[in-house]
């Protein structure tokens, strides 16, 4: 009986040692693990931060691109003049450009309200003087849509001075008709005739 539990002690110790070098074991493990869970994760996680960057270029650049590709609309005056000119015969199809030396003026419609006030005023000699002031203060009237946005009231819309007119039409190319669009375009614009330049439109 004594030699038995001599021998279950000594496999007792041996389990023993054996537990404390796997229990070492598993804490360097583990510590290894971790370092190399926050190495990788601080790589992927500038990746990461890298690709926002990189998609937040390509909307600016669509917006300036379509920016720079957008044209100005016909304006009203130009149409009026293409119909216009497209009635005359032979003229065909026709396509006008108006160029202004500054920008159109528009003028609002404004309330205006006068007020007069009597002032008494003193000089250094004690004497006094009566005089009236009159000032003008004056607001530029809204209308309401029916979506609830206020728009200015237009009472009329100035055109600078032309700068020069383009006319493409189909008959540009034959003499008379060249004339009777030249003409035309000086009537109605009232322009000189070095200011009016008229082709053939592409066919």
């Amino acid at each position: 009986m004594d030699k038995m539990r001599k021998i279950i002690k000594k496999f007792k110790n041996i389990f023993n040692k054996d537990n404390k070098k796997l229990g070492e074991n598993l804490v360097i493990m583990m510590i290894i693990g971790i370092i190399i869970i926050i190495a990788g994760g601080s790589l992927f996680g500038d990746d990461k931060k890298k690709e926002p960057e990189i998609k937040n270029t390509e909307p600016e650049k669509l917006e300036t691109l379509g920016g720079v590709g957008k044209l100005e609309e016909k304006t009203e005056l130009e149409i009026k003049v293409e119909e216009i000119l497209s009635q005359i015969n032979g003229a065909g199809v026709v396509k006008v450009l108006i160029t202004y030396e500054s920008g159109a003026e528009i003028v609002p419609f404004t309330n205006i309200k006068k007020s007069d006030e009597a002032i008494d005023e003193r000089d250094s000699a004690g004497g006094t003087r009566k005089s009236n002031q009159t000032s003008y203060e004056s607001s530029i009237v809204y209308e309401e849509e029916g979506s609830g946005i206020k728009k200015p009231i237009i009472v009329k819309e100035v055109y600078p001075k032309v700068k020069g007119v383009v006319v493409v039409a189909d008959g540009g190319g034959d003499l008379t008709i060249r004339e009777n669009l030249l003409r035309a375009v000086q009537v109605l614009l009232d322009v000189p005739v070095h200011k009016v330049q008229i082709y053939e439109r592409k066919k």
